[in-house]
């Protein structure tokens, strides 16, 4: 089972694992968040009204919005020691697929929460797909991981991040033919997350995030057609039901949906993006990253 899920990992880029934390946590770690955006923004969770009093924040297009400033909210929440028994739970999860010391958290958690922007109606998004680290030729697995924590149930319409499983499988075949080396710059910028997996940078082979989207797309129509505008019947039936497969490697667009402590393993290789909410509630989400070891 637990082979399993690390196979089913490598090949999709996302891990569901239910039921990881417990919710006494949950539940004294989302209160805990909260009263600091209370305190902080003037905004109760129970009260519709107070999310939009300040025009200023939360920010954001017509899919969602996101409190700007909780970066403060969220390290004073890792200081405070409210996160560290979930941030247990989390690394036990993460060493029975994984193996034992073969990931280990990073100090900076990150706040997803996010509110309802103006659209009415969920779409799969056509807009702003992109990864989030490079992809180093002839190495299976990331740089780092990203862990999305669930502090309350996350529906698709509730702007869950939409993800292309699979495809950093396509993108690690890509970077085969496209990639370059003396990348040392770029390689420097995520020190955090691969500092000593390398003897020589110089001489590592690897295809940036910024390269990744144009040969994709002239390489397979349904990832031109991902980009483009249609129908919400169209494109759910298209990139979510059907999804599609090429030189043997399946995609297809998932929402990272959960319920109150479940977390979701994602290879921040893969393509993702952000999609509307149109729920009329706040998703209520955190992330941690963890590096390789």
């Amino acid at each position: 089972m637990i082979l399993s899920k690390r196979e089913d990992f490598r090949n999709k880029g996302v891990l569901k694992l239910s039921n990881v934390i417990d919710m006494e946590k949950i539940v004294e770690v989302q209160s805990s968040l909260w009263q600091e955006v209370k305190h902080k923004f003037n905004i109760d969770i129970d009260e519709p009204s107070t999310w939009f009093a300040n025009p200023s924040n939360p920010i954001g297009d017509a899919r969602a919005k996101r409190l700007n400033g909780m970066g403060s909210i969220m390290r004073d929440l890792k200081a405070s020691g409210k996160l560290d028994e979930i941030e247990g739970e989390i690394q036990s999860a993460i060493d029975q697929v994984f193996g034992a010391q073969s990931w280990q958290p990073l100090d900076l958690w990150y706040s997803l929460l996010s509110f309802p922007g103006s659209e009415s109606a969920w779409n799969v998004p056509h807009k702003s797909w992109h990864n989030d680290e490079p992809t180093v030729v002839g190495d299976a697995d990331p740089w780092s991981l990203f862990v999305f924590v669930f502090l309350d149930e996350v529906r698709t319409e509730m702007g869950a991040t939409s993800v292309v499983s699979g495809s950093h499988r396509r993108i690690a075949s890509l970077a085969n033919t496209l990639g370059t080396c003396h990348n040392e710059a770029l390689i420097d910028a995520f020190k955090s997350v691969n500092s000593g997996l390398f003897e020589s940078p110089k001489d590592v082979k690897l295809l940036p995030m910024d390269q990744v989207l144009e040969p994709l797309i002239q390489q397979d129509p349904w990832f031109q057609a991902l980009l483009k505008e249609d129908s919400a019947d169209k494109r759910i039936q298209r990139f979510m039901k059907e999804g599609s497969t090429l030189d043997d490697i399946e995609q297809k667009a998932v929402t990272l949906t959960g319920v109150a402590g479940d977390i979701i393993v994602f290879d921040p290789r893969c393509l993702h993006t952000f999609s509307a909410n149109v729920s009329g509630l706040p998703r209520q989400l955190l992330r941690i990253d963890f590096r390789r070891q």
